[in-house]
């Protein structure tokens, strides 16, 4: 017999990678999801295949993209009983992430402002360049200069430091306990991801 969705066993299960541009959200996502076996919804991802077929611009055209590739990931968030999101949530997501999840688990990603700076620089060359990455709005410049914190939209947060390598697993493990947590710990996760 098939497993029943998370929607029929209790609630919609979502796990909100959080935190400042450059703060490591990736990195612990993409490692995240293949533990917790779920698929990895990334707004970078969205973006980046909006530029393809739409094309790249200035900062305001990559700012009207990122306003449509959220819209995207919290659409496609409400049609899955669970997944990992990986974006950097600002407090006026809140409220459609709510829609999608009654209780998300927020695992944030806190790191030092300079150390966040410099791989913010450091990534920039290899980024799409319809991210405008050289060019510095003052939202942005706000939280590479730690001006983020967790959204705290009701469900459990840990605020994890990737100013150094994190232990996936070990965050995998409290997801899994906590209270919001709807799905059994896979043994042999499978993952898709939109991530290129």
């Amino acid at each position: 017999m098939d497993e029943p969705l998370a929607s029929e066993r209790g609630g919609v299960t979502l796990v909100l990678v959080t935190g400042p541009p450059a703060s490591g959200k990736t990195t612990l996502a993409q490692p995240l999801a293949r533990q917790l076996g779920l698929p990895l919804l990334g707004k970078d991802a969205i973006k980046e295949a909006l530029f393809d077929t739409l094309g790249s611009g200035d900062r305001a055209w990559s700012r009207r993209l990122g306003a449509a590739s959220y819209a995207v990931l919290v659409a496609l968030a409400r049609e899955l009983p669970a997944a990992v999101l990986d974006a950097n949530f600002y407090p006026d997501h809140g409220p459609g992430l709510l829609q999608a999840c009654q209780r998300p688990i927020e695992v944030f990603c806190r790191c030092p402002a300079a150390e966040v700076e410099r791989r913010f620089t450091q990534r920039a060359p290899a980024r799409h360049p319809g991210h405008v990455d050289h060019v510095l709005d003052a939202q942005l410049k706000a939280a590479l200069e730690g001006g983020m914190s967790p959204l705290g939209l009701g469900g459990s947060v840990l605020e994890v430091d990737t100013s150094s390598p994190v232990d996936v697993a070990a965050v995998a493990g409290w997801v899994t306990q906590q209270p919001e947590w709807h799905l059994p710990m896979p043994s042999s996760p499978t993952h898709h991801q939109t991530r290129k």
